[in-house]
């Protein structure tokens, strides 16, 4: 008798791992948190340790989604700026090179003020107007594509021949320093002539920008203007095998943030927009529960992504991030009440762990637990780093997660006869 293929959940709580902090007697934000449901999947299932790319090594959000979906990074990432752009709606060809920005704050000498010209950029969409389609005397016959997406953030894209994603970033990453001049990484011509045109972009923009009538009223109100763009994660679209033609899964992906649906989109993912979900502290996670069991109908393997506890944790907000992750557990209780756990695989864990007192990623290990009817239980009953120590899993790899859950789900291919 023919047995059934399990569906699959993989919900990631970015940045959710942590280490013990002193303000909680020395206990983790996953420790100190109510997560009664999180603790059931790992009570009923079986759960380890995850390093996301190799011990000790920070992972980018962009290179641990694709771990953790199964595909090297090593050998697959190529920049980050190619998903912003797919992630925002922009389609790319082979030749483009993307980049991800920022709108930014600098002086009459170029130091930068404010890396993020206040952060909240509501003009953002009309201050985009007014540089894409720039030409470029460096480069004339380069198309320039610039789209404003949330925030203070943009993604710009060189659309034209001969061009390299092997070149710096024009943002310097902190503030009281000089705005930076784009190098080739390579002697290669095209690095070259990218850089030309990264460079020209900036001067050009920032010379549009300083000019314009939203900053002006940006000024007027007291914010600072947003009079140049800073630039960084030069990218193009990594060639690689749909997760359809890798897994033979037909795959869905529910997140508020560019960058993750930009990576999805890329390995051939649906990407499901679900209204009220930012990205945020404030995303609706009950509506991502709800597109996830709905999508459950027609896919055989959904991601949810959950970016709250990374923000979080950036901004240094332990209240906010032990909050999220309630938030998360609540998100996952919903969609146990509603799935078949007899025929669901779901599995749980962080992209990368963000401390609190390092607000940025670290290369710590983060803890995994999948749930399924096939799965052995081991003895951990809670969901938290220092439970995960003693995980039947036992210490695996962010590639290595796709395939046990695929082999939970019975859909994992021998091999060898």
């Amino acid at each position: 008798m023919a047995v059934e293929p399990l569906k699959m959940i993989l919900i990631i709580g970015d940045g959710m791992a942590d280490r013990p902090v002193r303000e909680l007697t020395f206990k983790t934000p996953l420790e100190v948190a109510n997560t009664p449901n999180m603790d059931e999947i790992a009570r009923r299932g079986i759960t380890g340790l995850m390093d996301v790319l190799e011990p000790g090594v920070p992972p980018g959000s962009a290179p641990a989604h694709l771990a953790i979906l199964g595909y090297d990074p090593y050998n697959n990432y190529t920049g980050r700026g190619a998903f912003e752009a797919l992630g925002i709606g922009l389609n790319l060809s082979a030749d483009d090179v993307a980049f991800r920005c920022n709108f930014a704050t600098v002086n009459d000498e170029f130091v930068v003020i404010d890396r993020r010209a206040g952060r909240y950029i509501h003009e953002g969409d009309e201050l985009a107007k007014a540089i894409s389609g720039l030409v470029l005397s460096s480069t004339p016959d380069v198309k320039v594509l610039f789209r404003h997406s949330i925030e203070h953030r943009a993604v710009l894209v060189f659309r034209g021949k001969n061009l390299s994603r092997m070149v710096s970033s024009t943002d310097p990453g902190r503030t009281g320093v000089r705005v930076l001049e784009a190098k080739p990484l390579t002697n290669d011509p095209s690095a070259i002539r990218t850089a030309k045109a990264l460079n020209e972009f900036t001067m050009k923009s920032h010379e549009i920008l300083m000019r314009h009538p939203a900053n002006k009223r940006r000024t007027s109100r007291g914010l600072p203007p947003a009079n140049i763009v800073l630039c960084r994660g030069a990218g193009t679209l990594p060639k690689v095998m749909s997760v359809e033609e890798k897994f033979n899964i037909k795959s869905a992906c529910i997140a508020g943030v560019a960058l993750i649906k930009g990576v999805c989109k890329a390995l051939g993912f649906k990407i499901i927009d679900v209204p009220g979900a930012t990205g945020g502290l404030n995303s609706d996670l009950h509506a991502k529960a709800r597109a996830a069991i709905k999508a459950l109908e027609d896919h055989d393997f959904i991601l949810i992504s959950v970016k709250g506890t990374d923000a979080a944790s950036h901004d240094g907000l332990l209240d906010e991030k032990i909050r999220m992750i309630e938030r998360i557990d609540e998100m996952v209780g919903l969609i146990l009440d509603e799935v078949d756990v007899e025929s669901i695989c779901i599995a749980i864990t962080a992209d990368h762990a963000s401390p609190i007192s390092v607000r940025n990623h670290v290369g710590d290990p983060v803890p995994v637990a999948i749930l399924a009817p096939t799965v052995v239980p081991d003895e951990v009953s809670s969901f938290s780093e220092r439970a995960s120590l003693k995980g039947g899993l036992g210490r695996i790899r962010g590639v290595n997660l796709m395939p046990i859950m695929l082999n939970y789900s019975l859909r994992g291919k021998k091999f060898g006869e």
